[in-house]
């Protein structure tokens, strides 16, 4: 269950205006009420998980389909296992990378994954 505060903050935070420029750069859909509500149905949680699972997406070069709605209620977000890929060496000196374990497996994560995902085990790598 969400705190008043939770959701204050996902009313005044604007974050869904951050995902339509993540997802939609040139503006070819709009905000509308359907898309308002789905947002807002998602928890707190739920939402930091998904803008950063497309941002990551989107240094990886890899497209988003769908409309910003269909996304909003389509998308299973998930984190990414840094381990092998080929922006690692760049995230492991701008970022904090740990390793640590996710649904039983053991990977390399951006500690922004780690945090948002609850993920346990975590050991800082740099």
């Amino acid at each position: 269950m969400e705190s008043l505060n939770d959701v204050i903050d996902k009313k005044m935070s604007k974050s869904l205006l951050c995902l339509l420029k993540l997802i939609d750069p040139n503006c070819k859909f709009g905000l509308d009420k359907n898309l308002i509500e789905a947002w807002n149905r998602l928890p707190l949680t739920d939402q930091r998980r998904l803008y950063l699972y497309l941002l990551y997406r989107k240094w990886r070069g890899e497209g988003f389909y769908g409309t910003p709605y269909e996304i909003v209620n389509n998308c299973h977000p998930y984190p990414t296992n840094w381990n092998g890929k080929a922006l690692i060496n760049r995230l492991m000196k701008e970022n904090r990378m740990v390793s640590a374990r996710h649904d039983g497996i053991y990977g390399i994560f951006t500690v922004d994954e780690a945090k948002v995902w609850e993920m346990s085990e975590i050991q800082a790598l740099n």
